[in-house]
C-alpha cells in the first residue's frame, strides 16, 4: 500500500526573524515546526498527540525537507538538502526549523506578515511510521519527514488527515465514518466554478467526497456487471474531478 502523506498544524512559537544588512538582503527564520505532547483540536470525536521523539529517527537520516509557504512548492523559502534550512529536535518539546530564506519578494513579504503577527501558525507534511491509540487519542510515535515539508500557513490544515486514519479513528471511537452531504458538495462545486476560493471546510468536504467515491470505486471493482452496479466510468470521472478540486 502506498504511503499516505499527512498534514498537521501548530501555533508558531519561538519565532525569530533576523534581517541582515540591506546589501545582502538576507532573512533568517527560526520557529518551532512540530510541537510534542500537545493535544490537538477535536478532529471528529478524537484527538491527536505527536509524542516526544517522534522525529528522532527521521532526523538522523538527514531528510530532504522543504521550507514553504502554505505547502506551495512554488513558494520555496529554503531546503535542508541545499543546506539553507535545518531541523533540530529540542528534547521533549518538538522540532525547530532554522532557515536562510531566499532573497525573493515573497520571503520579504512573509517576514513582514510574521513580524506583524498576521501569520502565526506552522504546519508540516509527513508520513506516520509508528502510532497507536489511547482511548480516543491517536498517539504518533514515529514520523518520516523525507520528501515532506514544513510551512508557515495562513490557515491551518490540522484536520487534513488521510482517509485511512479517519477510518481507523471511526473504528477506535466506535463512530461511523462521516459521509458528505451531496447538497453541500454541490454548493462547494458551484462556488469553485464561479471563481470563488474554496474555504478550508469546503476543501475538507470535497476531500471527504473524494474518499467516499474512492470507497465506491473499490466496491464497483469487486462487483459484477449487474444493473445495480454504479457505472464505473462515471465514478472514475467524478473521482478525478474531486481529486483535482481537493488540490486547490
Amino acid at each position: 500500500m502506498p504511503r499516505t502523506r499527512e498534514v498537521r498544524a501548530f501555533p508558531l512559537t519561538d519565532l525569530r526573524i533576523t534581517r541582515a544588512d540591506d546589501k545582502t538582503g538576507r532573512l533568517e527564520f527560526h520557529g518551532r515546526s512540530i510541537v510534542y505532547n500537545s493535544l490537538s483540536e477535536d478532529m471528529g470525536g478524537w484527538r491527536e498527540r505527536i509524542m516526544s521523539g517522534a522525529a528522532t529517527r527521521t532526523l538522523e537520516t538527514n531528510p530532504d525537507v522543504r521550507f514553504l509557504i502554505n505547502h506551495d512548492p512554488n513558494l520555496l523559502l529554503a531546503r535542508t538538502a541545499s543546506g539553507t534550512a535545518g531541523l533540530t529536535e529540542v528534547a521533549d518539546e518538538g522540532v525547530d526549523v532554522d532557515a536562510r530564506m531566499a532573497d525573493v519578494s515573497y520571503a520579504r513579504d512573509l517576514a513582514v506578515s510574521l513580524e506583524r503577527g498576521d501569520i502565526s501558525q506552522m504546519s508540516f507534511g509527513f508520513w506516520v511510521t509508528a502510532d497507536g491509540w489511547s482511548g480516543n487519542v491517536h498517539e504518533v510515535f514515529g514520523i518520516d519527514l523525507d520528501g515532506g515539508d514544513v510551512s508557515v500557513v495562513t490557515y491551518p490544515a490540522f484536520a487534513a488527515t488521510s482517509a485511512e486514519l479517519r477510518s481507523a479513528a471511526a473504528r477506535a471511537t466506535g463512530q461511523a465514518a462521516q459521509q458528505p452531504d451531496p447538497e453541500q458538495v454541490t454548493r462547494a462545486l458551484q462556488e469553485m466554478r464561479a471563481g470563488k476560493v474554496l474555504s478550508a471546510s469546503n476543501r475538507q468536504l470535497v476531500q471527504d467526497a473524494r474518499d467516499a467515491l474512492d470507497a465506491l470505486l473499490d466496491a464497483a471493482d469487486r462487483s459484477g456487471p449487474t444493473a445495480e452496479t454504479y457505472p464505473l466510468e462515471r465514478a472514475r470521472h467524478k473521482l478525478r474531478e474531486y481529486e483535482l478540486l481537493a488540490q486547490l
